[in-house]
């Protein structure tokens, strides 16, 4: 199953009737269980990063559980199919312009050559009015 799982890191599941996306998916680090409202309990097969979880069913049905709602959501009958609707994320696109400041990580700045301040924002400097 990690194995599995690990093809589909990062990918957004659309749903194949909805057309709802899902995602971006993670592999929890450890072995995770949750509970819904009503006390039933879970097995995490992945999350989120909104604190939500995918899981299966007894009958090998994935589905989706929104830790705000509590809400479980019927995605797939099977892992396999759940696989078959992951795609990678739509691209972020950024208009230039409307970027005001941005941080990148010292180290990983250091490690290809840039230069960056020591807490890692980069400021457009302000125009003057």
């Amino acid at each position: 199953m990690d194995n599995i799982l690990s093809t589909v890191r990062g990918k957004v599941f659309t749903h194949p009737v909805t057309k709802e996306g899902y995602g971006p998916i993670r592999v929890p680090p450890a072995s995770t269980n949750f509970s819904t409202l009503d006390g039933t309990s879970f097995a995490a097969l992945a999350e989120d990063s909104g604190g939500n979880y995918f899981t299966t069913r007894e009958d090998g049905a994935v589905w989706f559980w929104d830790h705000e709602t509590d809400d479980l959501v019927s995605l797939a009958s099977s892992v396999s199919e759940f696989v078959t609707h992951c795609t990678d994320p739509a691209p972020v696109e950024l208009n230039p312009r409307q970027v005001k400041s941005v941080w990148i990580n010292p180290e990983f700045a250091k490690s290809r050559g840039m230069k960056v301040p020591e807490d890692g924002w980069v400021k457009k400097p302000s125009k003057p009015k």
